[in-house]
């Protein structure tokens, strides 16, 4: 399982937001249950199979969330997404070779720490607190303040989790 900086990492380029705090719930129970701790609060990792890497969002998925927008709002339509997209993240994961999972780790560290590139890139400003939109067909930059704190608490993680893995010093230096 992708460590959960990387989960948030995904969500923040993603949608804008970190929803560090979906992923922290979602793998609780990693601490006492382990690598068997899939069994609780990941019902889409489970429902692989109904899912595919060819498909990991069928239309009833997408059906589902839009009812969730029209009845809950968009936020909770996206914080829905975050939550079902870990169980997909977790799949990936899976499937790859502990080299390619440090690549990643890295390439996610990097495109983190980097703010302009989240800006050009994924439409995040994390300075300012701005995460671009597309709202009935416009590009629009939403104001978002409490990003700022979220991508600092993100960020002072990742340099932690750096600190400590060699390999991930490695690869930041020859950026």
């Amino acid at each position: 399982m992708p460590n959960g900086w990387i989960h948030a990492t995904t969500d923040l380029i993603a949608y804008g937001r970190p929803y560090f705090d979906i992923h922290q719930h979602k793998d609780k129970a990693h601490e006492q249950l382990g690598s068997n701790h899939r069994k609780i609060n990941h019902e889409w990792y489970q429902a692989f199979g109904i899912w595919t890497f060819n498909d990991p969002f069928p239309d009833f998925l997408k059906d589902m969330i839009s009812d969730i927008r029209e009845g809950c709002g968009a936020r909770v339509a996206e914080e829905r997404m975050a939550y079902w997209d870990h169980g997909y993240s977790d799949r990936i994961w899976d499937d790859i070779s502990e080299e390619q999972r440090e690549y990643i780790e890295g390439a996610f560290a990097w495109i983190l720490l980097h703010p302009d590139f989240l800006k050009k890139w994924a439409g995040v400003d994390v300075i300012k607190g701005k995460i671009k939109r597309l709202i009935d067909q416009k590009e629009t930059w939403e104001e978002c303040p409490e990003l700022i704190d979220e991508y600092h608490r993100l960020c002072c993680y990742v340099k932690k989790v750096i600190e400590n893995h060699k390999y991930l010093q490695i690869m930041l230096e020859t950026y």
